[in-house]
């Protein structure tokens, strides 16, 4: 079957309009789930940022409690003489006000010899004697001077500030308190709304003292290489999957979405260091993702509507220009090219009036075809007219006339 330039032109280029228009989608989707990986891992980088500076605003809160716990003359003289239940009873009562209200989890007292082990832990007072080797204890010891940091120890892995403690200028020991880094993924949790949880290399830790704090012997057992210490949601699929130290990445990481409940989440995953800058455990984070996805899509649907309006907007152009410019002029041509046979019949060889040429490659064809047709006409008519005179000729000499 025959067809039509127009059709052949149109066609193609309508569906080359509408590839496009789907590629753009396709484009768009890919741009937008891209956007929505980017704006989940800001989030898990936030996290560990957000993490990073209640360790510093820790560290310094720390330190002031010190500064209150050193004027404690009674503490200090019941220190200096060795009187560790006198001691225990003192700041046991202290610890737990400060708990509820400054988040103080860990209270040591060291002997200005560390290596004669913790003197006393107020908050574990059964646990005793085990050495300390500790950055923060170490600085404190070689400095003379308050030491701090976020550091893995025996029973938690938490923010630790170390000061030495003077009696008349004489060295009695030094105090440390610490808070677990627990504390901080609840407050966390509570000003984002997202869920943490946190795994820590169990290799570093005493497993007996662990096992003691959790309550739960079992738990240690879970995973090969890794021991969950804290999750604030409670729910177990938040570190599912993580198993060993390798899986824990060297930078703030996706782990991937997961719909629950008809809403959709992102999860994500950063590294805990200590002192040394060793990574000794992982952060995971979930955040909701929901509202970012419906917003995408929303915004996907409408750039997708705006390209089509566009395409086809575009497509009516070119075909208006493709009408005008090109089908019009050879659709005249094409009927002046069909109606010469009658008007050679009838003698018709003056060119009815027509539109100006358009000054372009058809327009000037249009305008030659028009002279190369008057042309052919003028010599039509010359030809006609040609054998008539020699017929008056030979009725001139034929001798029947006078």
């Amino acid at each position: 079957m025959l067809r039509s330039i127009r059709f052949k032109l149109i066609v193609p280029l309508v569906a080359g309009l509408a590839v496009i228009a789907v590629a753009i989608a396709v484009l768009m989707r890919f741009v937008h789930q891209r956007a929505v990986e980017q704006a989940s891992l800001h989030e898990v980088q936030k996290a560990a940022s957000a993490l990073a500076s209640i360790e510093v605003a820790e560290e310094d809160r720390l330190s002031a409690l010190l500064e209150v716990i050193e004027q404690d003359e009674l503490m200090l003289e019941s220190f200096a003489r060795g009187d560790r239940a006198a001691l225990q009873a003192r700041a046991a009562p202290l610890l737990k006000r400060l708990r509820e209200a400054h988040g103080v989890t860990h209270w040591y007292f060291h002997l200005a010899d560390p290596a004669a082990g913790i003197w006393l832990r107020v908050h574990q007072p059964e646990l005793g004697g085990d050495v300390v080797r500790r950055p923060s204890l170490r600085r404190a010891v070689a400095t003379g001077a308050e030491a701090r940091g976020l550091e893995l120890g025996r029973t938690a892995y938490a923010v630790r500030v170390v000061r030495p403690w003077f009696r008349r200028g004489k060295l009695v020991g030094y105090v440390e308190l610490g808070s677990d880094i627990e504390t901080f993924l609840v407050r966390l949790s509570r000003l984002t709304g997202d869920e943490f949880g946190m795994l820590l290399d169990k290799r570093r830790l005493d497993r007996v003292s662990w096992q003691r704090i959790t309550g739960h012997p079992g738990r240690w057992d879970e995973r090969s290489e890794l021991f969950e210490v804290g999750n604030t949601g409670g729910d177990a699929s938040l570190l599912s999957g993580l198993d060993r130290m390798e899986q824990v990445p060297k930078l703030p990481a996706l782990l991937g979405r997961e719909v629950r409940d008809g809403r959709s989440w992102a999860r994500g995953i950063f590294p805990l260091l200590d002192a040394d800058g060793k990574t000794i455990g992982a952060v995971v984070e979930r955040h909701e993702i929901s509202p970012l996805l419906a917003g995408v899509d929303e915004l996907r649907l409408q750039v997708v509507v705006l390209v089509v309006l566009l395409a086809a907007a575009l497509a009516a152009l070119v075909i208006f220009l493709l009408e005008t410019l090109v089908f019009e002029p050879v659709a005249r041509m094409t009927r002046k090219l069909e109606e010469l046979p009658e008007r050679m019949a009838r003698g018709e060889w003056q060119e009815p009036e027509s539109p100006p040429h358009s000054d372009d490659e058809l327009g000037r064809f249009e305008a030659f075809l028009d002279k190369a047709l008057a042309t052919v006409g003028s010599f039509v008519t010359d030809a006609r007219r040609g054998p008539a005179r020699p017929r008056q000729v030979e009725r001139r000499f034929d001798g029947r006339e006078p």
